[in-house]
C-alpha cells in the first residue's frame, strides 16, 4: 500500500461549514494548512439537492444572519446577490397545534394578552418571573421555564420552539447553554422580563437561503480553497510527538504543527489518544432524526395558512416533530403551481421512530400530514434522509465536557476544538466560533 508524506503547519479535520469556515478565515492570514474530510462530499450536514424541479434541502434549511463573521463569510464569497429573504409574512407565521388545527404563535406581548393558547390564569402565570429569584446554579429547561413562567408556557410555547432547534428533551436540556440568551437576562438582570425591558428595541435578524440553496454556499467555500483541500482522507489515529502532531490515515502521513477538530464529537473520540476527553465525547448524545420531503400539487393542498411552519408538543400525538412550509418561505423551491413541505421526524422523544423501515415511517407520517394539509391526493414526490446521530445536545452534564476540552487544548498545544456540539448548534454559531479561533491563532 502506498503512504503519501506530507507536511503542513496547521490541518483542519472536518470539510462541513464549521471545517470550511475556519479554513476560509485562516486563508485570509496563511495559506500553509490544509483541510481533510473522510467523506467524498463537502459541506457535512448542509446539503441541498434539486430533484425533479424540487429544491430540497436535507439539512438546515434556513441561516440566520446574526453576528459579523456570517455576514462577513457572506461577502467574501461575493454571495451578496443570490440571497433570498423570506417575506416578513412567512418569516414571523410560525404555527402550533391547538385541537389539531392550526394556530398562530403570538408575535407580541398583546398578542401574548389575545392569544386562545393560554388561558388566563396561564398568561397570568407568565408574571412570575418578575418575581422569581435568579437561579445560582443551572438547571433543566423545564425546570427554569416551570418555575419563571409557568408549566403552559413550557408546554405550548419553549417545548415546540426548542423541538425546531433541538428535537430535544427539555427534562433533560441544560438552561444555561440551551436558553443562553434568555439564562443570560436573568443572571443580569434578575429577570427575564427586565432584562428584555432593558435591551435596546433591535431589528430581528435576518433569515436568508441562496437562489441554488444552502449547499452554494459550502461548495464556494471549497472551490475557494481547492488546493489546500482533500477529501476521502480518513483519519485512524493522531499521534502527539515533539515537533507537533502526526495524522494516521489509510494513504497519508500528515506532519504538522497544529490541528484544528471540526467533525462530530463522536468522531473525533475515535482518533485522540486521550481517554478522558474521549469519555466525555463519547457522553454527548446525538438525537436521531429522519427527513422527509413532500411535493404536492397546489391545487389539491387546502390549507393554504401562510408561514415559516409548525411545530408540535407531545400532547398532540403526532409522529413527526414540525412541518416546513418550503414554497411559502422561498418560491423558488418548486414550480408555481406546486408545493414542498419538510417533515422531521424523530428526536430525544420519538427516536423510537427511526428504527422503522422508511417505507413504514414515511405512510404513517404521510397520513399525518395529509390530515393537516387538507390533501387527499398522494404526493408528486417524495424524498427521505436518514441522520442515526442527528442534532447534539446540550444536557446537564454539559459543563464538565467543556472542562475537559479546556483541560485537553491546555496540555496539548496547538490542539483546538471546534464543533456544533460546543457553543451553538447553528450554521452562524459555526460560522461565528470558526471566525473567534482564528483571531486568537498566533501566526
Amino acid at each position: 500500500m502506498h503512504i503519501d508524506y506530507l507536511k503542513t503547519h496547521t490541518v483542519i479535520i472536518g470539510a462541513g461549514i464549521t471545517g470550511l469556515s475556519t479554513a476560509h478565515f485562516l486563508s485570509k492570514r496563511s495559506t500553509d494548512f490544509l483541510v481533510i474530510e473522510q467523506g467524498q462530499r463537502v459541506g457535512g450536514n448542509i446539503h441541498s439537492k434539486k430533484i425533479d424541479g424540487f429544491l430540497i434541502e436535507n439539512g438546515p434549511n434556513t441561516v440566520l444572519i446574526n453576528n459579523p463573521s456570517i455576514q462577513q463569510l457572506i461577502e467574501d464569497c461575493q454571495l451578496q446577490k443570490a440571497l433570498l429573504y423570506p417575506s416578513e409574512e412567512a418569516k414571523k407565521n410560525r404555527y402550533v397545534l391547538r385541537n389539531g388545527k392550526l394556530q398562530l404563535l403570538p408575535k407580541s406581548p398583546l398578542e401574548v394578552v389575545s392569544t386562545p393558547i393560554l388561558k388566563w390564569n396561564e398568561k397570568m402565570a407568565l408574571l412570575k418571573d418578575i418575581f422569581t429569584p435568579k437561579h445560582k446554579y443551572d438547571v433543566s429547561v423545564s425546570s427554569f421555564v416551570n418555575k419563571r413562567f409557568g408549566k403552559a408556557a413550557l408546554k405550548h410555547f419553549f417545548v415546540p420552539f426548542l423541538t425546531g432547534i433541538y428535537a430535544g428533551d427539555v427534562n433533560k436540556m441544560s438552561a444555561r447553554y440551551t436558553l443562553k440568551k434568555i439564562w443570560n437576562l436573568e443572571q443580569k438582570y434578575g429577570s427575564v422580563i427586565r432584562g428584555l425591558k432593558q435591551q435596546k428595541t433591535n431589528a430581528s435578524p435576518r433569515i436568508f437561503n441562496f437562489s441554488e440553496g444552502l449547499s452554494l454556499l459550502t461548495q464556494t467555500l471549497a472551490k475557494n480553497n481547492a488546493k489546500r483541500l482533500k477529501c476521502d482522507v480518513s483519519v485512524k489515529e493522531i499521534k502527539k510527538n515533539e515537533d507537533g502532531y502526526l495524522i494516521i490515515s489509510k494513504n497519508y502521513h500528515i506532519h504538522c504543527k497544529r490541528i484544528i477538530s471540526a467533525i462530530p464529537a463522536y468522531a473525533l473520540s475515535s482518533i485522540i489518544n486521550d481517554k478522558q476527553l474521549a469519555k466525555a465525547l463519547v457522553s454527548i448524545p446525538y438525537v436521531p432524526v429522519d427527513v422527509f420531503h413532500f411535493g404536492f400539487k397546489k391545487e389539491h393542498v387546502k390549507n393554504q395558512a401562510q408561514g415559516f411552519g409548525v411545530l408540535t408538543k407531545p400532547s398532540d400525538n403526532k409522529h413527526f416533530l414540525g412541518v416546513l412550509f418550503n414554497n411559502r418561505i422561498f418560491p423558488h423551491v418548486c414550480a408555481n403551481d406546486q408545493e414542498l413541505f419538510t417533515v422531521i421526524v424523530g428526536g430525544g422523544k420519538q427516536g423510537h421512530l427511526c428504527n422503522q423501515t422508511t417505507e413504514a415511517l414515511e405512510s404513517l407520517i404521510l397520513k399525518e400530514v395529509k390530515q393537516l394539509l387538507e390533501c387527499d391526493t398522494n404526493p408528486i414526490f417524495t424524498n427521505h434522509t436518514k441522520y442515526q446521530k442527528g442534532i447534539p445536545q446540550y444536557h446537564l452534564n454539559f459543563e464538565d465536557l467543556k472542562k475537559e476540552v479546556i483541560n485537553f487544548e491546555k496540555n496539548n498545544a496547538n490542539f483546538h476544538i471546534l464543533g456544533n456540539y460546543l457553543n451553538g448548534v447553528s450554521v452562524s454559531d459555526c460560522v461565528e466560533n470558526a471566525d473567534n479561533l482564528v483571531n486568537k491563532l498566533k501566526l
